[in-house]
């Protein structure tokens, strides 16, 4: 039995719910259950690929287990690997215990470059003319990691499923022709018929039981500056926490654009990489 550890702040009903779930070990994990009806439930931790939605993952196990009653508890961005709990069945009610339990990630973090969806899948919006004047060693990065570590508000992306008044940011940001983040936390859309939409992206509290600097490195990328800084850490984060977003504000405590370049979902509660399976596995089960 795999335990999953609640965040401090979770929700009452759904801890004492989460509690009689563990007390009674009434789940396992990538276990396939049929009830008297030979109906199928499961909670299954998978290791998303690179370049897979979220959603092309619960596609091929509605396929492979032949149900369409299949859900995730957590998106991962197309470029991210990792674990994803993708839940069949009767276990499509308990997402909660997942969505609100924290998570831990392997990322890595290039400095003097940023897009406008924080990661590889966005178009570069800057790169920083005098990068390579800047230096930026472990000890000052450490420092700046340190200010982080006691957790801090947290501007929530404009790429991001966060509803304003309705509608999901990441939705009007693609309607946009362009946007631009501006001061107080204002996003200024632009759109195609001379329009423009003023929204004030909202900020929420994040706190971190592990912020570590795995190594820190210069790298040439194509077509970019050369001896551009990178830096791999690992982060363990309560929910709701967006890693592209922490790796921007790194990179403005220098003074310096930044950018998610790899993510990979490590853990999910205490569900790990190893704990995980591939899709052609699924099939074993």
């Amino acid at each position: 039995m795999i335990f999953v550890l609640v965040h401090s702040k979770f929700n009452t009903r759904i801890y004492s719910i989460f509690m009689k779930i563990i007390e009674e070990n009434s789940f396992k994990i990538n276990q396939i259950e049929q009830d008297e009806f030979n109906r199928t439930s499961a909670v299954l931790a998978i290791y998303k690929p690179k370049d897979w939605t979220s959603h092309d993952i619960v596609n091929q196990v509605r396929k492979k287990l032949r149900t369409r009653k299949v859900g995730h508890a957590g998106a991962l961005d197309p470029f991210a690997t990792g674990v994803l709990i993708v839940l069949v069945g009767n276990y499509t009610k308990s997402s909660d215990l997942f969505l609100n339990t924290g998570k831990e990630y392997r990322c890595k973090v290039l400095f003097g470059v940023s897009t406008n969806t924080q990661d590889p899948e966005g178009k570069i919006l800057k790169v920083a003319n005098k990068v390579t004047n800047v230096e930026i060693d472990k000890p000052m990065l450490e420092k700046v990691l340190q200010t982080f570590r006691k957790g801090y508000m947290q501007r929530v992306p404009v790429f991001s499923s966060v509803k304003v008044n309705g509608q999901k940011l990441r939705v009007i940001a693609r309607q946009a022709e362009s946007f631009e983040v501006e001061e107080h936390d204002n996003v200024k859309f632009m759109f195609k018929n001379g329009k423009e939409r003023v929204i004030k992206l909202p900020r929420k509290k994040v706190e971190f039981r592990r912020l570590e600097l795995v190594k820190l490195e210069k790298v040439e990328i194509k077509d970019l500056p050369e001896s551009l800084m990178s830096a791999e850490l690992i982060v363990g984060c309560s929910k709701g926490t967006y890693i592209r977003q922490l790796a921007e504000d790194i990179g403005a405590a220098f003074g310096l654009p930044a950018m998610l370049t790899e993510l990979e979902r490590t853990k999910v509660g205490e569900i790990g990489l190893d704990d995980c399976i591939s899709i052609e596995e699924l099939t074993q089960l």
